[in-house]
C-alpha cells in the first residue's frame, strides 16, 4: 500500500501522524511526505533562512525515524500559502507528485483545524486529488484546534500507535529549533492528550484517528 502525507510545515507530519508513519513502514508499506513550506516564519529572533535549514534537517532526520521513503520539501512562502495554492505553478507541483507516488491512503489536515496554512494545504490537496480523478482515500487530522466539529460523521481511521509511540516521542524531540516557543509546547502536549485519549477510546494505549474527507 502507499501512503502520502501531505502537511503544511515542518513537524505537522509527526505531530499528526507520527505513530501511523511507523505503523505504515514498520508493516512494509511506502510512506512518503510532502511538506510545502520551510516553517521559515516560526521564530521572530533568527533570521528565515536559517530557520528553514534547520527545520528542513530536523524534518528529514524526524521522518528518517518513523521511516519515510521519500521526503519532499515544495518550499512554498509560508505567510502567502493562501495565495500560493491558487497557483497554476503550484498546482501543477502537487499534481506532479500525486501523479507520481498515486497513493491509496493521504493524510493531511482537517479543514477545521484553525491555522490558515493547514487549511490551504488540505484544500489543495482535495482539490488535485478530484481533478486526476485519483482513487486515494483521504483522512485527515487536526494539529492546532483540540475541537473537530466537521466530518465527524465520516467513516474513521483508527491506528494503533501503542508500539510506535516511543518512536513518535524520539521524531518530535528532533526538532530542537521549536522547543523553546509556546506553540511548540501547547501542540506537543495537545498531541499527546490525543493520543492517549483517542487509545483509551479504541482499546489500546494510544492511538491516532483520522476523519474521512
Amino acid at each position: 500500500m502507499k501512503v502520502l502525507i501531505c502537511v503544511a510545515h515542518p513537524d505537522d507530519e509527526v505531530l499528526g501522524a507520527g505513530g501511523a508513519i511507523a505503523s505504515y513502514a514498520k508493516n512494509g508499506d511506502e510512506v512518503a511526505s510532502i511538506i510545502f513550506t520551510y516553517g521559515e516564519n516560526s521564530s521572530l529572533v533568527k533570521p528565515r533562512s536559517q530557520l528553514a535549514r534547520e527545520r528542513i534537517a530536523e524534518s528529514t532526520r524526524a521522518c528518517k525515524i518513523l521511516g519515510v521513503k521519500n521526503l519532499h520539501f515544495l518550499g512554498l512562502p509560508d505567510t502567502t500559502l493562501r495565495r500560493e495554492r491558487r497557483t497554476e505553478e503550484t498546482k501543477k507541483k502537487v499534481a506532479g507528485i500525486l501523479k507520481k507516488y498515486n497513493p491509496d491512503i493521504i493524510l493531511t489536515h482537517s479543514i477545521d483545524d484553525g491555522h490558515p496554512a493547514h487549511t490551504s494545504v488540505a484544500k489543495l490537496v482535495k482539490k488535485q486529488v478530484r481533478s486526476q480523478n485519483l482513487k486515494a482515500r483521504i483522512y485527515t487530522f487536526n494539529n492546532w484546534s483540540p475541537i473537530r466539529h466537521k466530518n465527524l460523521k465520516k467513516p474513521k481511521l483508527v491506528v494503533d500507535t501503542s508500539k510506535f509511540f516511543n518512536k513518535k516521542k524520539r521524531a518530535l524531540k528532533e526538532f530542537k529549533s521549536q522547543s523553546k516557543t509556546l506553540g511548540w509546547s501547547y501542540n506537543v502536549a495537545l498531541t499527546f492528550v490525543k493520543d492517549y485519549w483517542n487509545g483509551a477510546r479504541h482499546g489500546n494505549t494510544t492511538a491516532e484517528v483520522f476523519y474521512k474527507w
